[in-house]
């Protein structure tokens, strides 16, 4: 077994296609298939449901593809331990997300590029129970997400401050009464909100219900690009963090902060402290609390 085995594994789990994958791997398709074949010979287990063509991995083959997973990670951390030696940082972090937090990750993830140009980002959005999962298998390298589930004994935590809540709205379809609405106004337009199993969505939710009112939500989804696209045709209004920045996408929005609404579950940066943790980690946390206490988050 050699480690291109387990990436030609992995790279057929991303595109789910023997062809797709060969070509990621930079090899021929009959070169994949066979290393993938002598693999399977060696640990004597059947990984991929074959037919025609790829039809996903057996279940031993799923437990395989978590090991291989992790013996990735394990590889770009020794590249990156072994570069930071000749005075180098390089490798690939891969970051989970949850939907509107109160910073713009990019901006962050920007400033760091600008300072190890040689860092790749893998960027996932998913809930926060999902990445602290994914911490705590090294199946990520850094989570942004709430703080509830994290443990300070497992994982280095960055706190940032509480998330203050406005309304995202289109200038030709809504005209704020005064510089801060009420939720009673906000409840007033058609709404786009992200979907009811998100922890953002729930906080919101919880605000209307407190305030006995009943938004008109036309639009639930876990894509924020959705709600972006749902106010910028005037279709609907949103409610998002009022520190994302996210009237900037065009001239056609504006955002108005609504009186006494936040997020009060706090929104933190966080990473596992079990060994082995790459210097490319340490690193990159160490950049964002900077980035964030310079920024005000």
């Amino acid at each position: 077994m050699d480690i291109k085995q387990l990436f030609y594994l992995i790279a057929l789990d991303k595109t789910q296609h023997f062809g797709q994958a060969a070509e990621m791997c930079h090899v021929t398709q009959p070169t994949l298939s066979m290393r993938l074949r002598n693999l399977e010979k060696e640990l004597d287990v059947v990984l991929i449901k074959r037919s025609s063509r790829f039809e996903g991995f057996t279940q031993e083959g799923e437990k395989i593809l978590k090991w291989a997973k992790t013996m990735e990670s394990a590889y770009d951390g020794l590249q990156a331990e072994a570069a930071n030696f000749r005075q180098q940082l390089l490798g690939q972090l891969r970051i989970g997300i949850v939907p509107l937090t109160n910073l713009n990750p990019m901006q962050m993830l920007q400033k760091i590029s600008s300072i190890f140009p040689e860092i790749r980002f893998q960027v996932s959005s998913t809930n926060s129970e999902e990445i602290i999962d994914s911490l705590n298998s090294n199946r990520l390298d850094i989570g942004i997400c709430y703080l509830e589930k994290a443990n300070a004994e497992q994982h280095d935590i960055y706190a940032l401050k509480q998330t203050e809540l406005g309304l995202l709205f289109h200038r030709n379809y809504f005209m704020p009464s005064a510089k801060t609405i009420s939720w009673d106004e906000a409840v007033k337009l058609p709404l786009a909100l992200l979907n009811k199993a998100n922890h953002f969505r729930q906080s919101v939710d919880l605000a209307f219900q407190r305030y006995n009112l009943h938004p008109k939500v036309l639009v639930e989804s876990s894509s924020t690009l959705h709600l972006i696209q749902s106010v910028d045709t005037g279709f609907c209004a949103s409610i998002v963090p009022i520190s994302k920045g996210m009237e900037k996408l065009s001239q056609n929005l504006d955002v108005v902060p609504i009186a006494d609404a936040m997020i009060n579950s706090p929104l933190g940066i966080i990473i596992r402290r079990e060994e082995p943790r790459s210097i490319l980690i340490e690193k990159c946390f160490a950049e964002m609390r900077a980035y964030l206490k310079d920024s005000g988050l």
